[in-house]
């Protein structure tokens, strides 16, 4: 499916959307590094992450695209495979499970029946396609069930879900550009990422720790302006 749809220019869109995709991961990824902690980041969301990575990019070895398309693919697998490492392996002991409970079999299962029933084509590799879209546009949910079940946030988390928000908002123009300069879209994935964005935007819009979120960026902006290290460093407890 993805020879077939993915044939076109590249454009600032999609550029950007990925740029900023990539930005959070390694963002995230630096930060557990450098903190030596992975406290305050759900485990359940980084598993579904590299679940629709994996699903997502089966073609990998069978299909070559560009030397873009095959380095972003990698890049997204090999990032996602080192978090979850972290999570579950070198940093498990700061692992917050008591906050981490989303049943997110709840998302999965359904993603799953949607995938079999609603796709383009019932092959393999489109259900497992389609699985992967149905995955993403839900699966930041146990994040912020996480950080709603603790009632705190760090400036760093609040990078890290903004910029998520941003790479789905510019991947909606990017559908749009596409339609218009080219006549293509996937009701499929124009759907699931619009859920996506959506789930974002209540998410900074209604939150009930909202005033907590507020007083974390103005905290963030003033450790900038001081030359403070906002990665992490001596700041892993802080839940």
């Amino acid at each position: 499916r993805e020879i077939r749809h993915h044939k076109r220019k590249m454009n600032i869109f999609r550029l950007a959307g990925d740029s900023i995709h990539v930005f959070a991961m390694c963002f995230l990824l630096a930060y557990m590094l450098n903190a030596k902690s992975c406290n305050g980041y759900s485990g359940k969301t980084q598993l579904m992450y590299l679940a629709v990575f994996i699903t997502r990019y089966l073609d990998l070895i069978t299909n070559f695209i560009s030397v873009y398309n095959t380095t972003m693919k990698v890049m997204f697998i090999s990032i996602k495979a080192t978090i979850v490492y972290l999570i579950y392996g070198r940093f498990k002991q700061t692992h917050d499970k008591e906050n981490d409970t989303f049943r997110f079999e709840v998302l999965v299962i359904p993603c799953a029946i949607l995938a079999v029933f609603i796709n383009h084509e019932s092959s393999v590799m489109e259900i497992m396609w389609t699985f992967s879209i149905y995955m993403e546009s839900v699966l930041i949910l146990p994040q912020l069930w996480m950080i709603v079940k603790s009632g705190k946030i760090r400036v760093d988390q609040i990078i890290y879900l903004v910029t998520l928000g941003c790479y789905r908002a510019l991947y909606i123009a990017n559908w749009k550009y596409r339609y218009d300069t080219e006549g293509f879209y996937d009701i499929l994935a124009i759907v699931a990422g619009c859920l996506q964005t959506s789930i974002y935007v209540l998410a900074f819009c209604a939150a009930p720790m909202s005033t907590h979120w507020v007083k974390e960026i103005k905290a963030g902006c003033a450790d900038l302006r001081q030359g403070k290290n906002i990665l992490g460093g001596n700041n892993t407890d802080k839940a």
